[in-house]
């Protein structure tokens, strides 16, 4: 009987899906991808999702990423936004409002939000978080990473952040980060240039000459509706 039972989940499983690979493969896979990515530049959806709001907010744009260097937003009208985003700097950019917000952040090691979760490498990231490997959906081409914040400081502020790799590139498809209060940041990457030049106004942006400019970054806090 029990051989029986062995033969027939044999036939089952892979009807139901792929076994998801040790977290030790994962790992390396993944950190090897990122490390051979210097630049890359992708349409984005982003979908917030509050707590007390019944309707999500959507919103698109294009990101590009150089390294761990920067990450930048360029919103699609209606949004009027920027967001360029680096180790050192949170900057929120208005361009027709002609307003501006900079955090100074310095190099910070255990940011809950540095990039988005964009650039980091996992072995990194197990550092703060405890990870865990699924099927994304059967029939889907992407692994489901469920990251569960390990330290206090991070608990305080994060339920969990999830991850979808690539099961192919072994890159980001998707992140979503929740928030202890319930809102949640979905932000789903379209296709990828991989390594190719990225424009000047990105590689090289300033904020202009005598824009106002707030000494906060309140993206995450306000972000509305």
């Amino acid at each position: 009987m029990l051989r029986y039972a062995a033969s027939l989940l044999l036939l089952v499983l892979p009807a139901l899906g792929q076994a998801p690979p040790p977290l030790r493969e994962v790992v390396e896979r993944f950190d090897a991808a990122q490390a051979q990515v210097q630049t890359l530049q992708c349409p984005f959806t982003l979908t917030l999702r509050r707590a007390l709001l019944k309707t999500p907010s959507v919103t698109r744009g294009t990101l590009s990423l150089q390294g761990s260097e920067f990450a930048h937003f360029a919103f699609q009208p209606p949004d009027d936004l920027i967001l360029h985003l680096t180790p050192k700097a949170l900057i929120s950019y208005s361009p027709e409002a002609r307003e501006g917000e900079l955090m100074k952040i310095g190099m910070i090691k255990n940011s809950d939000r540095k990039f988005l979760g964009l650039g980091q490498k996992l072995s990194y990231l197990s550092d703060y978080f405890q990870i865990e490997v699924g099927e994304a959906k059967v029939g889907t081409s992407a692994w489901l990473l469920a990251l569960t914040p390990r330290t206090l400081s991070l608990r305080k502020r994060m339920q969990a952040v999830n991850l979808w790799v690539d099961k192919e590139t072994w890159l980001p498809r998707q992140i979503q980060w929740i928030e202890r209060s319930g809102d949640s940041w979905l932000l789903e990457l379209g296709a990828l240039r991989i390594n190719q030049p990225l424009p000047a106004s990105v590689t090289g942006f300033k904020l202009p000459e005598g824009i106002p400019l707030q000494s906060e970054f309140s993206f995450f806090a306000t972000r509305k509706k």
